[in-house]
């Protein structure tokens, strides 16, 4: 069972770890001990493998969009032809582009 959860994490492992990655660095560099290089590989590892045993053992859905399969068939693979997670994710970025266009204009 330890080897399928690995197995099953290592896309999200993969597809998450540059994200926690900035995240981390972004928040620890002004603290000196915690903004070393060894500190920061050890924590986004930690925190890399928690979201992605998250993501593993989530339901249908989020397993999806990390391309990983799912006992329940939630999301319809048939309609758009397996192209759901591309137009959910394009609408997104479409959203988040608009949103971030706002802000800026007026600032």
């Amino acid at each position: 069972p330890m080897i399928k959860t690995m197995r099953a994490m290592a896309m999200p492992f993969y597809l998450l770890h540059q994200q926690v990655l900035i995240v981390l660095v972004s928040g620890t560099l002004w603290v000196p001990y915690l903004g070393s290089f060894p500190a920061t590989i050890i924590l986004t590892t930690i925190f890399t493998y928690i979201i992605s045993l998250l993501v593993a053992k989530s339901p249908g859905p989020v397993k999806y969009f990390f391309g990983l399969p799912s006992k329940h068939n939630i999301i319809p693979g048939k309609k758009l032809s397996g192209f759901l997670p591309v137009t959910v994710l394009s609408i997104l970025f479409v959203v988040e582009a608009g949103v971030s266009n706002i802000i800026i204009a007026f600032i």
